[in-house]
C-alpha cells in the first residue's frame, strides 16, 4: 500500500510501485501521443490532454530509424481515477547521490521535486517511465520551454548521448556550440544568428552525440529571449507575436511564430564559443584554453539535471579537449555578432 511518505530508505521501492500501477492503469481515459526525436520514439500516455498537446506542439521532431530506443512514458496526476497523491518527502535530508546509488541498484533512475511535488521515475530495463504530480498543470515552470527534459536525459543516456544546456549556430549543416551560464548571452547571440539567417538545433537544451564527428541535434522548437533582446535582434514590434512572457521573464519563441523556421536535423560541431557580454565595438573571437571552455560549459550542462554528475563532468571535459575553444566578446550590433559568427564558420569549416 502506497504510504502518505517517502525517504531514502523506501524510494527505490516507491519507484517500482508507481511503475507498476502504470502499466496496470486502464488507458481508455489517457492521451496518447507518439513523439520521435533523432535516436528516439516515445509512446507517452497522458492524463491531461493540455499537457499531451504541449509536448506534441514544442519538442522537435526527427525521423525514425530501426536502431531508435523505444521508451513508454505515463505523465500522469493524482486527479486520475485510482492513483494517489504523490508521497511528500520525509524528515530525513535529500541526498541525491544516496538516493541515486540505491534507485541504481535496483535498476532505476528518478527525481523528485518538493515544490511542485513531482516524482519521475524510469526503469532503465524496461525502457519505462513515470512522472506523477498532484493536479493537472502543476507541473515545473521549465516544463513548458522543455518537456520531458529529465526523462529523454535519462532515454539519451542509454545511447550515450546527452542533453546539453548550450545553444547552437550554423550554416550549412556546420556549427558552433555556445555556452555560458544563464545570462551570458547564449541566447541573444543565437537570436542574432537567427535573423541574419543563420540556422540552429536549439538555444537552450539540444542533444549532443559524439560520433564520427561531434554533431548536435534538436530536441525542442522553442526559443527564449528576454523583451530587451528580442527588440535587439529581431525589432521593436517583433515581441507582440510571442504573447506573455515566461516564469523567467522570457518570451518562449515557437519556430511557428517566425517567418521561417530557423530549426535544421542537425549540426556537426567544430567548435565551442563563450559568449561573454562586452559591449565592444565590434564583436571579436579569441582562443582560449579546455579548462576555461569547461568551466563555462559543465556547471550548467550537468547540474540542472537530477543526476549523473561525474558522468556529465567527464563529458564536458571530452568535448573541451577535443574542439577547439573561442571566447566570442559581443558588441550591441546583432548583425555584427552575426557576421563574426558566419565569417568564422565559413572560413573555418568549409
Amino acid at each position: 500500500m502506497l504510504t502518505r511518505t517517502a525517504d531514502a530508505d523506501d524510494v527505490a521501492e516507491y519507484g517500482h510501485e508507481l511503475l507498476d500501477l502504470a502499466r496496470k492503469l486502464p488507458r481508455a481515459s489517457l492521451h496518447l501521443r507518439r513523439l520521435q526525436l533523432h535516436g528516439l520514439a516515445i509512446e507517452a500516455w497522458f492524463s491531461d490532454p493540455a499537457y499531451a498537446d504541449l509536448c506534441e506542439r514544442n519538442l522537435a521532431r526527427g525521423s525514425a530509424a530501426a536502431d531508435d530506443v523505444r521508451i513508454t512514458l505515463f505523465l500522469l496526476d493524482a486527479q486520475s481515477p485510482g492513483w494517489p497523491p504523490p508521497r511528500r518527502w520525509g524528515s530525513d535530508i535529500l541526498d541525491r547521490r544516496a538516493i541515486n546509488d540505491e534507485l541504481a541498484r535496483t535498476g532505476l533512475r528518478g527525481s523528485y521535486l518538493h515544490d511542485p511535488r513531482v516524482w519521475q521515475f524510469f526503469s532503465r530495463d524496461m525502457h519505462v517511465g513515470v512522472q506523477l504530480i498532484r493536479s493537472p498543470g502543476l507541473t515545473p515552470d521549465w516544463e513548458t520551454g522543455g518537456p520531458l527534459r529529465v526523462f529523454l536525459h535519462w532515454a539519451f543516456a542509454e545511447r550515450r548521448a546527452r542533453l546539453c544546456h548550450a545553444a547552437t549556430l550554423g550554416l550549412d549543416g556546420r556549427g558552433l556550440l555556445l555556452a555560458g551560464a544563464g545570462g551570458s548571452g547564449k541566447s541573444g547571440t543565437t537570436l542574432a544568428g537567427i535573423a541574419d539567417g543563420l540556422a540552429t538545433v536549439g538555444d537552450d537544451y539540444n542533444l549532443i552525440a559524439v560520433e564520427e564527428t561531434v554533431r548536435a541535434y534538436p530536441l525542442y522548437r522553442i526559443l527564449k529571449q528576454d523583451p530587451a533582446g528580442v527588440t535587439r535582434a529581431l525589432g521593436p514590434d517583433a515581441a507582440d507575436r510571442f504573447g506573455a512572457t515566461n516564469w523567467q521573464g522570457k518570451f518562449e519563441i515557437h519556430a511557428s511564430s517566425l517567418p521561417h523556421s530557423p530549426f535544421v536535423e542537425r549540426l556537426d560541431i567544430g567548435a565551442i564559443v563563450i559568449p561573454k557580454v562586452a559591449r565592444r565595438p565590434s564583436a571579436e573571437l579569441h582562443p582560449v584554453s579546455p579548462g576555461v571552455a569547461m568551466r563555462a560549459f559543465a556547471p550548467s550542462s550537468v547540474f540542472q539535471l537530477p543526476d549523473d554528475e561525474h558522468e556529465g563532468i567527464r563529458f564536458a571535459a571530452d568535448l573541451c579537449r577535443r574542439l577547439p575553444c573561442f571566447e566570442l566578446l559581443l558588441s550591441e550590433d546583432r548583425k555584427d555578432i552575426a557576421g563574426v559568427l558566419r565569417s568564422f564558420i565559413e572560413r573555418n569549416f568549409p
